[in-house]
């Protein structure tokens, strides 16, 4: 098992790369940073519901769905990748033990570039000073390999994420922007510095050194190369990009445990608009506006502090809308108009 210092890498290799090589059933650890910018999908999202394709076009940025769960992310220069691949029988264990055991090499990287970080399950490293998320990870099996992957954010352009993702409204696009720079960090951010590429990788490749047995350094063989091309025609193709994986809700994740959904609904009263946050099972907080008419206007806030900590689910959901109603006036919005703004279809 080998380490590879794949440096620069184009033609979205950056990722398409590791997957290559587990499909070839390589090992190995794959140090890598983009020289391109571009949208990763994770496996299980909806493409066409959480990312302005149009907009992407438009900016002549590609997108690309991942073999790994996790949310959307934007992937750019100035970011460096660590992509671990091993044989399932090398991990005697749950995933979830795998992303605690496998991000303290990650933590000790970053402690190394000035950072003080922490794991936060299930697969964030967040600033331990502000709990910031600064490095999204994930885990997969692709054929008979695992794969455990995530990223050294030096830098980050939380204006074009925010930009890439689609809202309801463009008005919901600067909160969405606001959210982003109040849950995600970067090195130079957090230090004021920015790490050189190979900084980065001595850093990554002494740490995970040190719960590994590598046997030295590797080239990586053309065959990978060659195989990435091709998984990069399949990965970015209509059918895999839309493909039905399983999600059901557009949200955008922020960081592990903070989920921000933004909806809107026509109601025979007016149009309904909602901003939800959610821990991925619980509502943290909602904020629902727009043009209908409620009597006594006051009590909106009413139905936004009970729907505070409440199951994400429809039936829990409509339990206390109905409840709500029960106590105003609100003309042409009946119990089914808010459950779906708030919960969905």
């Amino acid at each position: 098992m080998k380490i590879y210092r794949a440096g620069e890498q184009g033609n979205l290799r950056s990722i398409t790369l590791f997957h290559a090589m587990a499909r070839l059933g390589m090992e190995g650890l794959i140090i890598t940073t983009p020289t391109d910018t571009y949208v990763s999908v994770g496996y299980f999202d909806k493409t066409d519901e959480i990312i302005d394709l149009q907009k992407c076009k438009e900016l002549n940025i590609p997108v690309i769905r991942r073999e790994v769960g996790g949310g959307a992310v934007l992937l750019h220069p100035h970011q460096v990748f660590y992509q671990l691949i091993l044989k399932k029988s090398r991990v005697p264990f749950k995933v979830i033990d795998a992303y605690k055991y496998f991000s303290q090499a990650v933590i000790r990287a970053y402690e190394k570039l000035g950072v003080e970080v922490e794991y936060r399950p299930i697969n964030d490293i967040v600033v331990k000073r502000n709990k910031k998320k600064i490095s999204g990870q994930g885990a997969a099996d692709i054929g008979e390999m695992f794969v455990f992957v995530g990223g050294i954010l030096l830098r980050f352009n939380t204006e074009l994420m925010s930009m890439l993702f689609k809202v309801p409204e463009e008005k919901f696009r600067d909160k969405l922007y606001k959210s982003l720079e109040e849950n995600i960090s970067w090195v130079e951010r957090e230090t004021g510095r920015l790490p050189t590429y190979e900084e980065v990788e001595e850093a990554l490749i002494e740490e995970f050194s040190k719960l590994v047995p590598f046997e030295g350094e590797g080239e990586i063989p053309k065959e990978a190369y060659e195989l990435a091309d091709k998984l990069k025609e399949e990965f970015t193709s209509q059918e895999v990009l839309f493909e039905e994986t399983g999600r059901k809700h557009r949200a955008i994740k922020l960081r592990e445990g903070v989920y921000l959904r933004t909806s809107l609904h026509k109601a025979r009263g007016g149009l309904i608009r909602a901003e939800i946050w959610t821990d991925g099972e619980r509502i943290q907080k909602v904020k629902i506006y727009g043009d209908f008419t409620l009597y006594p206007k006051e009590s909106l806030r009413k139905l936004e502090n009970a729907l505070r900590g409440v199951l994400f689910d429809k039936e829990e959901v409509k339990r206390k809308v109905e409840e709500f109603l029960k106590t105003v006036e609100f003309p042409g919005v009946e119990a089914e108009d808010l459950v779906k703004v708030i919960y969905g279809d």
